[in-house]
C-alpha cells in the first residue's frame, strides 16, 4: 500500500513539474513575441526598411529574451543561422508565415 502511495506521489510530482516547465517555456516565447512586436512597430521611417533588416534589428534589441529562449531550447537549426526552432516559431508568429524576410535572418 505504501508503495502505491509513493508511486502516485511520484507520478503527480512529475506531472506537475512538467506542466510548470511547459508554462515557463510558453512564457519565454510570449516575452520574446511581445518584445519583437514592440521593437518592429517602430517609426514610419523604420517601416520602409526591408523586413529582414527590421527583424534582425528587433532581435538585437530583444537579445536578452532571445538568449533566455535559446537556453531553454537547446535545439539548433543549421540553415537558420543557428537559432532554435522555438525562436524561429516566435519570429514567424510575429512576422507571419508568409514573411519572406525571415529566411535571411540569422542570429
Amino acid at each position: 500500500m505504501e508503495r502505491l502511495m509513493l508511486a502516485r506521489s511520484a507520478l503527480l510530482l512529475v506531472i506537475l513539474t512538467s506542466s510548470a516547465q511547459a508554462a515557463a517555456f510558453d512564457d519565454l516565447k510570449g516575452y520574446l513575441a511581445s518584445c519583437l512586436r514592440f521593437e518592429m512597430g517602430g517609426s514610419a521611417a523604420q517601416r520602409g526598411t526591408p523586413l529582414s533588416s527590421r527583424v534582425h534589428d528587433a532581435l538585437d534589441r530583444c537579445s536578452d529574451d532571445v538568449a533566455r529562449l535559446e537556453r531553454a531550447d537547446g535545439r539548433r537549426l543549421r540553415g537558420d543561422g543557428g537559432i532554435s526552432p522555438s525562436t524561429k516559431e516566435v519570429i514567424q508568429s510575429v512576422v507571419g508565415r508568409g514573411g519572406s524576410g525571415i529566411r535571411n535572418v540569422g542570429y
